[in-house]
């Protein structure tokens, strides 16, 4: 008797447990609802939204020309042979320890040897600051957070044209932007008188002037 009585209380006492976790689940759920609610969609990337195009086409003959990345004649990446010989390299080499704060010490400096020369003075005089970042995107972010905590009556000169979601970063770093022009569309190349232009006329307003620059075929670099 005594047995069946306490089951029974157990049994009473799990439906009373599974109710509560019933009902806050619910409460959560309207929460979290009405929470994102006042979060408005952010506008789509019309590159990205290229590929969003390609991957719905149920063509057997579709080209995706929305991603400047490498594909072979079956639509596949590309993986170059120098990046294969990379990954051969450190294969089984790398002990997976933490980095310091600022990355790589080794990547930064092979880094600016290739950016600048082996022999650059800026390098030598130690007049290049360096951190290694995650991505293009997150290297612009850290930097326009930096620049608006250290440097906060500065401006940001983009490039046009850029990639959009560059606006889109200094804008929510509440960093005042100004453009720049480098690139010829007629002759796809560089507009040297564009671009001469645009820093004879802003170079003499500013000094340390902070400009965005994009390199052909990579993220950008400061």
């Amino acid at each position: 008797m005594a047995m069946a009585l306490r089951k029974a209380v157990e049994s009473n006492l799990d439906r009373q447990r599974l109710s509560t976790a019933a009902v806050t689940a619910v409460t959560g759920a309207r929460f979290m609802s009405s929470w994102w609610q006042s979060v408005e969609p952010a506008a789509k990337d019309p590159i990205l939204g290229v590929t969003e195009a390609f991957l719905a086409d149920p063509s057997p003959d579709k080209v995706n020309v929305g991603v400047g990345a490498y594909r072979d004649d079956n639509g596949k990446p590309v993986v170059l042979q120098c990046v294969r010989e990379a990954e051969r390299t450190i294969a089984g080499n790398l002990n997976m320890e933490y980095l310091p704060m600022g990355g790589s010490v080794k990547m930064i400096e092979e880094t600016l040897k290739l950016a600048y020369g082996e022999n650059s003075e800026f390098i030598k005089d130690k007049r290049i600051a360096a951190v290694q970042s995650l991505s293009g995107t997150g290297s612009c972010r850290l930097f326009a957070d930096f620049q608006k905590r250290f440097r906060p009556d500065s401006q940001i000169y983009i490039p046009v044209p850029t990639w959009a979601n560059h606006h889109n970063i200094w804008r929510d770093a509440q960093v005042p932007q100004k453009t720049y022009h480098y690139y010829h569309p007629e002759s796809r190349g560089l507009d040297f008188t564009a671009l001469m232009d645009d820093i004879k006329v802003y170079f003499p307003l500013h000094i340390g002037l902070l400009k965005l620059i994009m390199l052909f075929c990579v993220n950008p670099h400061y």
